[in-house]
């Protein structure tokens, strides 16, 4: 390509004896003709090059970006609660729902399990073996549970404490094992402020939609519920220690 430019750019201009003057008594034409078609095509040469680079360029481009003709915007996060990079959730969220069913089950075990209420009648019916924790529970879970929680719940609510629980988040980890993030909220007599503790529940679970014969029984599981496994990990509350 260089070559071309060397071949026009080598010749020189004719010496013409011209003078200015009165057209056609005193201006020698003859080096007009030459002159103009020399240059023009010098001109035109400089313009199909840089035009053609252009090109090369452009077509560079385009190979590059054809590979990424989708592009999607992935806004990020830093959950502190996991401390996990996350997505930033969206306005619209779209979910399966089997999902949705999932979490809404969830969410209602672990608010009838810990909450704590005025009638010692309503606690203990609400463990009673035809309820749907008990129903909702594999017999390993619920043996621990009996021997654990239950007895330490009963004696708090006899003691005049009062558990509400609010459930943050619930989320698939893996298949058929899920988080659930929740608070209680304990209300002791003789202090002024409630205890919020935080907690975590690991739980794997299955369902069997055709587990009971008994149609009552499956109004309260109605999905056949059953918790695997369950573990609680204890996340802080909201009382500062004080070092004396």
């Amino acid at each position: 390509m260089f070559d071309i430019f060397y071949t026009l750019f080598r010749y020189k201009d004719k010496a013409q004896n011209e003078e200015l003057g009165y057209y056609p008594e005193k201006v020698d034409v003859k080096a007009f003709p030459e002159r103009r078609y020399l240059w023009t095509s010098r001109f035109f040469v400089v313009i199909s090059c840089l035009s053609l680079c252009v090109s090369m360029i452009l077509a560079s481009v385009l190979c590059i970006m054809i590979p990424k003709k989708k592009s999607y915007i992935m806004p990020l996060q830093i959950d502190y609660k996991r401390y996990q990079v996350t997505r930033m959730e969206y306005s619209e969220y779209e979910a399966y729902a089997g999902n949705l069913v999932t979490e809404s089950v969830l969410n209602d075990y672990i608010i009838k399990r810990y909450t704590i209420g005025d009638s010692f009648e309503e606690l203990t019916h609400r463990y009673s073996d035809n309820e749907f924790l008990k129903l909702a529970t594999s017999d390993d879970v619920w043996g621990e549970f009996e021997q654990t929680e239950r007895p330490y719940f009963e004696a708090m609510q006899r003691q005049g404490v009062r558990r509400k629980v609010e459930v943050e988040n619930s989320y698939p980890v893996s298949f058929n094992f899920w988080q659930v993030r929740f608070n209680t909220i304990d209300t002791i007599p003789g202090k002024e402020k409630p205890l919020i503790s935080k907690w975590l529940a690991s739980i794997r679970m299955t369902f069997n939609f055709s587990r009971y014969e008994d149609k009552d029984l499956g109004l309260k599981n109605p999905y056949g519920t059953n918790i695997v496994t369950y573990n609680l990990s204890y996340l802080g509350n909201n009382i500062k220690s004080v070092r004396k």
